[in-house]
């Protein structure tokens, strides 16, 4: 078991390190297809920027709202950042069951936009930023399904700004346990155990969103394809907040492969070093 454990951290290490090591590696032709790239004044489509990258700026227009096919749920934006929860059993030691919600995975949802002319395709869109709770349900959606909707809530308690679906369930339960030992009368702990088996299994989704509020404006950076601008394949989607000129565009994802490089690597180095220091401490 420790062996595997050993071999788990060196790879998640060196892992890390090479994706690193590619994200230098890769620097040098982002820059340059950066510094080719056309900088339109106007988010217009020419027949000469035709499998080109642009450089285009202004405020994203919705054509369709983001849909979640999971749920059957519409959203009023086109791009949407979900949080999936379960409320499971999460430890049963010495007869004390103890159930809370357990995360379940994250997903980008998106919708449909455009910029100017331009169509932008959905890996364009997952580029934008989601930074806002989303609350405005669809209710008639949500009863339809049999859906509930219910704040989320601390360690502590409290209330919190997050809104979430609950499917399966009534509202965002608070973390429960009970005990199975037999010194508690019969009847208390079937009951506990009727209200956990009650809640086991219900769902939870929250959304955060892009909101585009008032009349904040994107820089986007992509290749024309027909009336598409589609992310560069080797670069990705690339979102920046604000009106951004070709040269703080390049500054910005310099500065942004620089540091996540960085970041990988260091965390590579010291799982690897962890990993050698476990095999070492085992040896001695």
């Amino acid at each position: 078991m420790k062996n595997i454990g050993k071999i788990v951290l060196l790879v998640l290490g060196i892992a890390l390190i090479a994706l690193g090591v590619k994200n230098f590696v890769e620097l040098p032709g982002q820059k340059a297809a950066l510094e080719a790239a056309v900088y339109l004044d106007e988010a217009v489509i020419l027949p000469e920027n035709e499998g080109k990258m642009v450089i285009i700026h202004g405020k994203p227009e919705m054509t369709a709202p983001a849909y979640d096919e999971e749920l059957g749920l519409s959203l009023d934006t086109i791009k949407a950042y979900r949080y999936a929860e379960e409320y499971k059993l999460t430890s049963s030691e010495k007869l004390e069951y103890k159930y809370g919600w357990v995360a379940k995975g994250q997903k980008s949802i998106v919708g449909k936009a455009s910029l100017g002319e331009f169509a932008l395709d959905e890996k364009t869109l997952i580029g934008l930023p989601a930074d806002s709770e989303y609350e405005d349900f669809n209710m008639e959606e949500i009863s339809a399904k049999g859906y509930e909707v219910s704040k989320g809530k601390t360690t502590e308690g409290a209330w919190t700004d997050r809104w979430w679906v609950i499917v399966g369930g009534k509202y965002y339960y608070d973390a429960f346990e009970y005990s199975g030992n037999l010194d508690i009368p019969h009847i208390t702990r079937e009951m506990d155990k009727e209200i956990a088996n009650e809640r086991a299994g219900a769902r939870a989704y929250a959304y955060k969103v892009y909101t585009g509020a008032g009349d904040q404006e994107v820089t986007i950076a992509g290749i024309q394809q027909g009336n598409r601008l589609v992310a560069d394949e080797t670069i990705g989607p690339m979102v920046r907040t604000g009106i951004q000129t070709k040269d703080q565009l390049l500054s910005s994802n310099k500065g942004g492969i620089i540091g996540s490089a960085a970041v990988f690597m260091a965390l590579g180095a010291v799982l690897v070093f962890l990993g050698i220091r476990k095999q070492k401490t085992k040896e001695k």
